[in-house]
């Protein structure tokens, strides 16, 4: 978020993204400088030693109850901002929705002062996302997704409140666990077959690789009945693009052209 809106002079410093070169080519070189707070093992005394004036991050992602919230950065003088999609850690919701992205991208506009920055930046993103919406309109049938993130012995899945849950509905399909009342959750083998999936979304977030969990998958005898076992239907995408952030939008519209390449065109 902060790089799309252009405010990489402004950071000093960032957590919880393993490689550099997971990026966009183009946005690379706007964080070479600037220091990796999670590999020197992030926490309060890290934090400090950065001299912040402000954090930004969301509940389970960086914020912990009785490590770093932003309660205690208060007391420190030290303002902050918790992601929207992540409050479900703290308060009840109704649902999760792209939205929230935009949400947060304003707000951060307004509290950099670069409010027409922002507004530009989600305006081009709404304007993207409906034409995929639009072009969805009226499908006869929605196709069932699982998403994969993580997990051998139990798989570790979104239920309604993650930002894939939103992606999905956006793609024209169904989350096959948006009757569970979490996030990022951990589920069970046994309703992923009861539920059979006609696509798995496999998240790339390096543990393993990406083709180590689709390989994984297609090995696993007891699912190998399933619809998207047997047809091979999968759908990678990068753990930034699952999480909320601009990237979520053109994310939305590769799933779309995967789940209806009669309607949506290749990104």
């Amino acid at each position: 978020m902060f790089l799309a809106l252009g405010l990489q002079d402004r950071l000093v410093g960032y957590g919880g993204l393993r490689d550099i070169t997971r990026l966009p080519p183009a946005q690379q070189p706007l964080l070479a400088t600037v220091p990796d707070l999670s590999n020197q093992g992030m926490n309060l005394e890290t934090l400090i030693h950065a001299q912040p004036d402000f954090v930004f991050s969301g509940w389970s992602y960086g914020f912990r109850p009785g490590q770093i919230t932003p309660a205690s950065l208060q007391a420190l003088g030290i303002a902050s901002y918790v992601l929207s999609e992540s409050c479900i850690r703290q308060v009840a919701r109704e649902r999760v929705s792209l939205e929230d992205t935009f949400h947060d991208l304003l707000a951060l506009g307004r509290i950099f002062a670069i409010e027409e920055r922002a507004e530009a930046l989600v305006n081009g993103l709404r304007a993207e996302l409906q034409r995929t919406t639009d072009a969805l309109q009226g499908l006869p049938r929605k196709p069932r997704v699982f998403v994969f993130d993580s997990g051998t012995d139990i798989p570790v899945t979104t239920g309604r409140y993650a930002m894939p849950q939103a992606m999905i509905e956006a793609a024209g399909a169904t989350n096959i666990f948006d009757d569970l009342d979490s996030s990022w959750m951990r589920g069970n083998w046994e309703d992923v077959i009861a539920r059979d999936p006609d696509w798995i979304v496999i998240v790339d977030n390096d543990r393993p690789t990406a083709d180590g969990k689709r390989q994984f998958l297609l090995s696993k005898p007891e699912l190998s009945q399933l619809q998207a076992i047997r047809a091979q239907r999968f759908v990678l995408m990068d753990f930034a693009e699952a999480t909320p952030g601009p990237r979520n939008v053109q994310a939305v519209r590769r799933l779309a052209h995967a789940l209806h390449p009669d309607r949506i065109s290749s990104p």
